[in-house]
């Protein structure tokens, strides 16, 4: 048990290290995919491994051993993991749920504040235009996506750029993209190894959109105007708080680099590189899984057998 608990992590701190930087090589909407996929498992197989290593110390203790009808003296001898570990696993796990179901709550409270204050504008339609003097445009991350945008931003835009804006924000609200953020901040919320990858999705998403609008308006210089000009904008006015992706998230000035280069291409190799990740570290937290299920299979039947 231990040692694939080993791999498991030692597969962790790769995907961890590795991770963003195979992404930002990638086409960002296959990047936003896998890496979001990628983390979600990775969390979820280290937050087993470790609940597991610490639920076999909790196994021994008697009441616990009653209500589960196994014996806590089988699960005493036959226990893989050192005390000490498994009161070091149960610290970090502990933590680790607490913080992803707080962030959870939160950004579930955050997005159905947001879509209350779209049924202001039932007759808006998709499209819903805010009298507001700061220039803005977000998607709204509720199942009936809308997109809204103030009539400050648009002031300041010309038509051509206006309709680069838009195009973005309707790949957001066709793609979900909160909902992928959502994901990576929460494998993230559980194991802060992967903030990384989190920052890494959300500039992804950004860039999946700008792609999605270049090839809407056929022009990726206008794209990456139209991106500079609502940053400066976004830049001389108060941030809006909240979760629906906007025009200026992930970083501004690799979203120009990218729109003033050519379009990416598929590199089938580092998508290949982090599938045998998620591979290994799948087997190491079944491997884990199944040995801590035959400890507690032999604690019952040795019960019953007394």
């Amino acid at each position: 048990m231990i040692g694939a608990g080993g791999l498991v992590l030692v597969v962790t701190i790769v995907f961890a290290v590795a991770g963003p930087p195979l992404g930002r090589r990638l086409p960002p909407a296959v990047a936003t995919r896998v890496l979001v996929s990628a983390a979600v498992a990775v969390a979820a197989a280290t937050g087993a491994v470790l609940t597991i290593a610490a639920f076999t110390l909790i196994g021994q203790i008697p009441q616990i051993a009653d209500a589960g009808r196994w014996s806590a003296q089988v699960v005493h001898d036959a226990d893989p993991v050192p005390p000490v570990l498994a009161v070091v696993c149960g610290l970090l796990v502990l933590p680790a749920a607490g913080r992803a179901i707080v962030l959870l709550v939160r950004r579930l409270m955050a997005f159905t504040k947001v879509q209350a204050a779209c049924r202001d504008h039932p007759d808006a339609g998709a499209l819903i235009v805010l009298d507001d003097d700061r220039p803005d445009a977000f998607a709204t991350p509720g199942l009936r996506a809308r997109i809204v945008v103030t009539t400050g931003l648009i002031r300041a835009l010309d038509s051509q750029q206006q309709r680069a804006v838009l195009a973005h924000e309707r790949s957001h609200a066709l793609h979900r993209h909160a909902w992928w953020i959502l994901g990576a901040d929460l494998a993230a919320a559980a194991n802060p190894l992967l903030a990384p990858t989190a920052r890494t999705v959300t500039h992804a998403v950004e860039r999946w959109a700008d792609e999605d609008a270049a090839v809407e308006v056929a022009d990726r210089r206008l794209v990456a105007r139209a991106v500079g000009r609502t940053a400066l904008l976004l830049r001389r006015s108060t941030p809006r708080p909240g979760p629906a992706p906007s025009a200026v998230g992930g970083n501004v000035p690799d979203r120009v680099r990218a729109l003033l280069a050519p379009a990416p291409e598929p590199r089938l190799r580092h998508v290949a590189l982090l599938a045998v990740l998620l591979l290994v570290i799948a087997g190491g937290s079944a491997l884990v899984s199944e040995r801590g299920r035959e400890l507690f299979a032999h604690a019952s039947v040795s019960r019953q057998h007394h």
